[in-house]
């Protein structure tokens, strides 16, 4: 089993969003993908506190597709907001955005379980999953 460091308590507000993301996904059948209700601070908490060697997950959604990639934190940058993952490349620790291509289609997500199930029995990605929150949340 693969130790990941603690993630920090919900704030009120990310507990009102993932209500209203559970909402959401009663109502619509379409699967989501299972990092859709991380928010920036959430990315931030992770990989500020996780030490060199931990585990990173970096999310592609190029051409419909979502794909999730097992790496590992080689070096952090804290004063420049930094983090170095093997394989996958340079990130930012604030938002999970890659700092090459902070607009672009991969970044890092937090290995929640959820997330790490899904990496299991989707191997390759899989298409048809909603990657983006509805303009409700």
């Amino acid at each position: 089993m693969i130790k990941l460091p603690p993630i920090p308590e919900p704030t009120p507000a990310q507990r009102e969003a993932r209500a209203s993301i559970e909402e959401f996904r009663k109502a619509h059948p379409t699967p989501l993908s299972p990092c859709v209700d991380q928010t920036a601070d959430d990315i931030a908490g992770y990989y500020r506190n996780a030490e060199i060697g931990a585990v990173a997950v970096v999310r592609h959604t190029q051409g419909g597709l979502l794909r999730y990639d097992l790496a590992t934190i080689d070096g952090k940058k804290p004063k420049s907001g930094r983090v170095y993952v093997n394989p996958g490349g340079t990130f930012y620790m604030k938002s999970g955005a890659n700092c090459f291509h902070p607009k672009g289609q991969t970044s890092l997500v937090v290995p929640t379980p959820d997330v790490l199930a899904w990496i299991e029995s989707h191997p390759r990605g899989s298409s048809g999953v909603t990657i983006y929150r509805s303009s409700i949340f």
